[in-house]
Order: structure tokens, then C-alpha cells, then sequence
């Protein structure tokens, strides 16, 4: 009877590591497609009170910069809202997840999380990642004064990441997941593209984060009205590109995303 048990308890540890993302060790989309183990990808949103701001970006550079010394770290990137400076960014990426995991557990970044703490007015947001398509860290160059950074969140509704997608123009594709690597096919072409990556929550693969680096805000402002990110926003929303409109006047934009395409601009701290 205590090796029925023993037997039961073991099968319901495995089930909890296949569906828990802190015990799950590879990413699975919905097409049964295994997303790399590594490099592993960090994405950290921090807002805090207006009134801290300079204390917090102390704090944030001090981090920064020792957490780039860390054994495992291939690139460490701290960076602030362009519109709202109380608003910042971390994108890390490791060798691997037990190399983010040693980072999380270090002495340092306890005490950072602790410091920073009282300085929030919403909690550290951190999501885990991992590569979608994302370029060898080592090749991408660092952020300087006048670098736009560009972190866009994508949520795509499970149904539309893969065909058959009910929302698109044509339910054989392109769908979701189709369209966003597209766009980052594309994008890497236009002129002063610096890096454009995107990868997929470790915990919810149908959400995407888009990493973008121009060499200026020039460069980003005509990637934003160039004909592929123009037909990629109308993909997304599930009318024909270049249209803008169904030839049905009644018809109300079904869009792929379950959400805003939320684009947000910072800038490099380091």
C-alpha cells in the first residue's frame, strides 16, 4: 500500500512540474513547438513614485552594473521610460535558467528587491522568457545616449496563434505567432535597426514580448510608418492589409491580440 503511494505522490509531482512554470524547464507553444531552453530572458517592469525617481535610478544603475559581473549573465540592460521617468525596465538574459536562478537567490539582488521596495507604487513586475527569435546576445551592440529602445507587449488569443485562425482575413494564416516573426524578419532590415527580437512568457506562450533597439528616434520613427509595420498592425487586427476597412461597412475589427499592442520607448541608463 506504501508503494501505491509513493507511486501516486511521484505521478502527481511530474504533472506539477509539466504545469507549473517555476518547475517546467521548456517552453511548449501551442503547435507543440519547443521554444530553446537558452539563453534565458528576463523582462522586469518597475514603476515607482514620482518622487523617488532619482533615488530608485541610483539603485537600478548600482544593480545593473554588478549583476553584468555575475557568472552566466550574457547581458544586462537597465533602462528608463522616455515619456514617463518613473517607469523603468530590466532585460536580462542568461546562459541558462539555473544561472537566472543563482542570480535571484544572490545577496545582492535580495537587497536590492528590499531597498527598492519602498520606493514602488505597484509591485516588481518580472516575467521569464524565452527566445521566439532573438539574436546572439554577444553580437548585439550596447544601448548608447540616443539609442531608442522599443519593448512592446503582445498578447495573441490562443485560437489565433496557428491556423485554422477564425479571426484572420484568411483562416490559413498568416496568424499570430506567423505575423510577429515576420515583423521581425522585416524590421531587421530597416535602416538603423540595431536589434529586434521577440520572445514568448515562459508561463503564458501565447504572450510575446517585442525587443527593439534604433540607432536613433529618426530610424524609429519610419520603421513605425513602413509599409511591413503598417501591414503587420493590420494583420493584427484582422483586416486585409492596406485596407485598413472591410469592404462590410458593419464590420467591427476583430482583432488576434486579446489586448492593446502596448508600446512602450526607454532609454539606456548604463
Amino acid at each position: 500500500m506504501k508503494h501505491f503511494w509513493n507511486l501516486l505522490i511521484g505521478a502527481g509531482l511530474l504533472s506539477l512540474a509539466g504545469a507549473h512554470p517555476a518547475l517546467a524547464q521548456q517552453v511548449k507553444l501551442s503547435n507543440g513547438t519547443l521554444l530553446p531552453e537558452k539563453p534565458f530572458y528576463v523582462v522586469t517592469y518597475i514603476e515607482v513614485a514620482p518622487t523617488q525617481v532619482q533615488k530608485a535610478s541610483d539603485l537600478i544603475r548600482k544593480h545593473s552594473a554588478a549583476s553584468r559581473k555575475e557568472a552566466g549573465n550574457l547581458r544586462f540592460e537597465a533602462l528608463q521610460g522616455t515619456g514617463r521617468r518613473n517607469h523603468f525596465l530590466l532585460l536580462e538574459v542568461w546562459e541558462d535558467r539555473s544561472a537566472r536562478n543563482a542570480h535571484a537567490a544572490t545577496a545582492s539582488k535580495i537587497g536590492f528587491r528590499k531597498e527598492l521596495q519602498p520606493l514602488l507604487y505597484s509591485p516588481y513586475d518580472e516575467r521569464l522568457h524565452a527566445p521566439l527569435v532573438a539574436a546572439d546576445p554577444s553580437k548585439i551592440a550596447r544601448g548608447e545616449k540616443g539609442t531608442v529602445y522599443v519593448v512592446t507587449h503582445v498578447d495573441i488569443i490562443p485560437p489565433e496563434q496557428f491556423p485554422p485562425c477564425k479571426r484572420q482575413v484568411s483562416e490559413s494564416g498568416p496568424c499570430g505567432n506567423a505575423l510577429v516573426e515576420k515583423l521581425v524578419a522585416d524590421s531587421r532590415k530597416h535602416k538603423g535597426n540595431l536589434r529586434f527580437d521577440a520572445l514568448t512568457q515562459a508561463n503564458r506562450p501565447n504572450h510575446m514580448k517585442i525587443v527593439e533597439m534604433w540607432a536613433s528616434s529618426k530610424d524609429h520613427d519610419a520603421h513605425i510608418v513602413h509599409a511591413d509595420t503598417k501591414a503587420f498592425r493590420d494583420g493584427l487586427a484582422g483586416v486585409t492589409p492596406g485596407s485598413g476597412v472591410a469592404a462590410d461597412a458593419l464590420f467591427v475589427i476583430n482583432p488576434l491580440s486579446g489586448s492593446l499592442y502596448d508600446e512602450q520607448l526607454y532609454a539606456s541608463m548604463d
